[in-house]
């Protein structure tokens, strides 16, 4: 819940959002860049070890920002350095620093279809963003989203 607070406290856009829970297989797929690495069976074990949130996020320079508020990735440089990060005020371990973001915009479209397959990335851009971008939004807190204020809509509220 303190994650999700952060996310909209910051202003990023949900765009979706779902709990899951990745078994040590799923677990292995989305790590496997690291595999051979000291900390992979961790991060796998961490990652397989109960329900999570996953979500797609929309915001001007969405990675950077995001990885900002995330904080350090090892979880005592984040205590002492950015301790109002999510990292510093939550995370654990290294490997169990309580939340992951993509480096780039390219993972982060490989990370989406990992959790989203059902999200059209491309559709999104083309026809989704734009609304949003002029749009009024609402935040949906039965789905967890923000949602396009429809001009209907807008005229009942």
């Amino acid at each position: 819940q303190a994650v999700h607070a952060a996310i909209l406290r910051h202003r990023f856009l949900i765009v979706r959002a779902k709990e899951l829970r990745c078994g040590p297989e799923q677990s292995r797929r989305f790590y496997r860049e690291h595999a051979g690495r000291f900390f992979y069976q961790r991060l796998v074990e961490f990652m397989a070890s109960g329900p999570m949130w996953a979500y797609i996020l929309a915001h001007e320079n969405a990675v950077p920002l995001w990885r900002s508020l995330m904080g350090p990735t090892k979880v005592f440089r984040a205590r002492h350095t950015d301790p109002d990060s999510i990292r510093g005020a939550y995370g654990l371990t290294d490997t169990r620093n309580t939340t992951h973001g993509s480096d780039s915009a390219a993972s982060a479209s490989r990370e989406i279809a990992f959790f989203f397959p059902e999200f059209d990335e491309q559709r999104w851009y083309e026809q989704d963003e734009p609304q949003l971008r002029r749009g009024q939004l609402y935040y949906s807190a039965k789905e967890r989203v923000h949602r396009v204020l429809r001009a209907e809509e807008a005229e009942v509220t």
